[in-house]
C-alpha cells in the first residue's frame, strides 16, 4: 500500500501540465491566452501588430518542456475580442496588458519573451515593470526608437527584389484584396517576409493564422500609429534590470543597427547572432535557437 502510495504521489509531481486556453477580462478588453508545458512560467510576446501567436506556438514546443509558456493575442489581434475602445489603443495600454495578464494568472515575476514587435513591448514592459521580470528575451526586437526602425525598413527594402516588389503590387491591385479578403493578406504577408529569410523555402513553416476580420482589426491599430512616429526608450533602456538575452539572426538588418544599440543600453545583457537565419531564428536554425534560450533560462537564478 505505502509503494503504491509512493508512486501514485511520483506520478502526481511528475505528470506534465495540460494545455490550457480561454479569455481574461484585462484591463479593459478581452484577451485570448494559451498556455503549454511545465515550469516557470514565460510570458510571450507575438510580433505584428495586428498578427497573433499562431506563428509561434508549433515552433516552441520544445522550450516548453522546461518552461510554463504563456502565450496571449494582444490587444484587438487574433482571437482577442475586436470591441475594444479605440482611445484605448496605446503603446501604454498594450504594456499594462501584459502586467495585468500576469497578475490574472496569479503570477510573480515571470520571464518574458518578445519577438519583432513583441520584443520592443517586451522592453518596455521591463522598464515599466522592472521587479517582475525574471530574465527577458529579445528576438530580433523591432528597435526602441522610430529612427532605429526607419533604417531597419530602409534596409529590409533594399533587399527586397525588384520582382517582389512588383509581385506586391499586383496582390494589392487583385480586387480581392480590395474587397479585404484575408488570403491575399496572407499572400502579401508571405512575399514581404520573404526577404527576411536566409532559406527562403522555409518560408511555408511561417504559419500564420489571419482572422476573418483582419482589416477591421487592422484599421483600430492605426489609432496606434501617431505614438509609433514618435517613440524612443533608449535613454530609458537603463531601467531593466533582469539578465537579458538579446538573439538575432545574423542576416536581420537589426543585428547590426538597434541589437547593439539593446546591448549598451542595458546593463546586464548579452548578444547572440544565429548564423545563416534572419527574422525568424527559431524556424530557420530551430536547434541552436532552442539549446541558446534554454541554457540562457537555465542559468538566471
Amino acid at each position: 500500500m505505502k509503494k503504491l502510495l509512493a508512486l501514485l504521489l511520483l506520478f502526481s509531481c511528475t505528470a506534465p501540465q495540460k494545455d490550457e486556453e480561454g479569455f481574461l477580462a484585462v484591463n479593459g478588453t478581452s484577451l485570448y491566452y494559451h498556455a503549454m508545458g511545465k515550469g516557470e512560467p514565460v510570458i510571450i510576446i507575438h510580433g505584428g501588430p495586428v498578427l497573433d501567436q499562431s506563428y509561434m506556438i508549433d515552433h516552441f514546443k520544445e522550450l516548453s518542456k522546461d518552461h510554463r509558456l504563456i502565450f496571449f493575442d494582444q490587444r484587438a489581434s487574433g482571437k482577442s475580442t475586436a470591441e475594444v475602445d479605440t482611445a484605448t489603443m496605446t503603446i501604454k495600454n498594450l504594456v499594462e496588458d501584459i502586467e495585468q495578464l500576469r497578475q490574472k494568472l496569479g503570477l510573480d515575476q515571470v520571464h518574458v519573451f518578445g519577438h519583432s514587435w513583441g520584443g520592443m513591448l517586451a522592453a518596455m514592459y521591463a522598464v515599466e515593470y522592472p521587479l517582475k521580470v525574471k530574465s527577458l528575451v529579445l528576438c530580433d526586437a523591432m528597435p526602441p526608437s522610430f529612427r532605429l526602425w526607419s533604417q531597419e525598413e530602409e534596409e529590409i527594402a533594399k533587399r527586397t527584389s525588384s520582382y517582389d516588389s512588383l509581385l506586391e503590387e499586383k496582390i494589392k491591385a487583385k480586387e480581392g484584396f480590395k474587397n479585404q479578403e484575408v488570403m491575399w493578406v496572407d499572400s502579401l504577408m508571405k512575399v514581404a517576409f520573404k526577404s527576411q529569410f536566409v532559406d527562403t523555402t522555409k518560408l511555408a513553416l511561417l504559419k500564420i493564422k489571419l482572422p476573418l476580420d483582419y482589416f477591421k482589426r487592422s484599421k483600430i491599430f492605426e489609432h496606434v500609429g501617431p505614438e509609433l512616429f514618435a517613440y524612443d526608450i533608449t535613454t530609458q533602456l537603463e531601467k531593466i534590470i533582469a539578465p537579458t538575452l538579446i538573439i538575432n539572426g545574423d542576416q536581420e538588418p537589426a543585428t547590426g543597427i538597434s541589437a547593439p544599440v539593446y546591448k549598451n543600453g542595458i546593463a546586464n545583457s548579452h548578444l547572440v547572432v544565429i548564423a545563416n537565419s534572419g527574422h525568424f531564428p527559431f524556424i530557420e536554425q530551430p536547434n541552436q535557437f532552442n539549446l541558446t534560450v534554454q541554457s540562457f533560462w537555465k542559468s538566471v537564478k
